[in-house]
């Protein structure tokens, strides 16, 4: 966790531009052009549910999410504030909420995918707590950043946010974070498969769809160190053979938005 914040600086600063050597001087990103007027504003409501104090206890004693508040802090510039709040929703959810500036990542969630992760692999509990939410936080982060950039998005923006998440988080070296996302779609998975009728008129990707999809982009990002991902069945062949074109043109196309 040490080299979060330089990573993501790193990362952040090459879908804003600051990497790409080859760009034209006069393109500045969108976050120069943008006086930097705001802030990532990060708190811990506290939950009136006793299910949820432990959750509340182990995210409050650990700076983790407020190093990464400081990081991008440092990375975006920002027209005004954006609002990060861990809440109880009452249920298990998170979401971004444009008329309000705010990403809210629930306690139920939170929850929900640290006691399946714990149960699957018996690792220490506050671990679990904290990665639980991280790869939902950085998808709720690309809404953020579609909002305040008025950048253009082709296609469902939910599939553009998860593949946000996916790349930035690839590129800023927390592949076990992003593995952790593909796994929660995969939970997820197993619970519309339970229901009378599939989701289909929802705004996202059904989940074993967001699976693939961010099995590709992991896969892509390195065929060689994730060649397992076909012999464990993450991954059809027929679709690995174009992941590592959906990989760069993911990643060209946060990088080319951010510029406009």
């Amino acid at each position: 966790m040490k080299g979060l914040a330089i990573s993501l600086i790193v990362a952040g600063a090459f879908f804003l531009g600051g990497c790409n050597s080859g760009m034209d001087d006069s393109v500045a990103s969108s976050s120069a052009e943008i006086a930097d007027e705001g802030d990532f504003i990060l708190e811990y409501v506290e939950p009136q549910s006793s299910d949820h104090e432990e959750i509340y206890q182990i995210l409050t004693a650990d700076t983790f999410y407020e190093d990464l508040i400081s990081s991008l802090n440092e990375t975006f510039a920002l027209p005004t504030d954006v609002f990060v709040n861990f809440d109880e929703c009452g249920e298990e959810n998170a979401y971004y909420d444009s008329s309000e500036s705010m990403i809210t990542v629930c306690y139920e969630l939170v929850k929900f995918y640290a006691d399946s992760a714990h149960e699957t692999y018996q690792e220490d509990y506050a671990q679990e707590v904290i990665y639980a939410g991280f790869f939902t936080f950085f998808h709720e982060l690309g809404h953020a950043l579609v909002d305040h950039y008025q950048l253009p998005v082709v296609g469902r923006e939910e599939d553009a946010v998860d593949a946000f998440a996916t790349v930035l988080m690839l590129q800023a070296e927390e592949e076990d974070a992003v593995l952790a996302g593909m796994e929660q779609f995969d939970l997820d998975a197993v619970y519309e498969s339970e229901q009378d009728e599939l989701p289909l008129w929802d705004e996202h990707s059904l989940s074993e769809q967001r699976v693939y999809n961010v099995a590709c982009l992991i896969y892509g990002s390195d065929p060689d160190g994730y060649a397992d991902f076909i012999e464990e069945e993450w991954l059809p062949e027929d679709r690995a053979d174009g992941c590592e074109a959906e990989y760069e043109q993911a990643a060209n196309s946060w990088e080319g938005a951010s510029h406009l």
